[in-house]
């Protein structure tokens, strides 16, 4: 699977690996990022390419259909 645009600008939902804070940000913001700052525990928590799909496999079936591809 791949970082499917249609979930970019869908709210996704991360759980720090230290803290398990929950981090909700557009697919967008997963696609570019590599690591950020967490919330609930103040570590730099970095963000690999296999949990990005692991993030947009979990939230796939919020996924819309572009116009027309039907």
């Amino acid at each position: 699977m791949s970082l499917s645009p249609s979930l970019f600008s869908v709210g996704l939902t991360f759980h720090c690996p230290q803290c398990n804070f929950t981090v909700i940000k557009n697919g967008s913001w997963f696609q570019v990022v590599s690591h950020y700052k967490c919330d609930g525990c103040g570590r730099e928590i970095r963000i690999t390419y296999p949990d990005k799909i692991a993030i947009f496999q979990k939230h796939a079936h919020l996924a819309t259909t572009p116009p027309g591809s039907r």
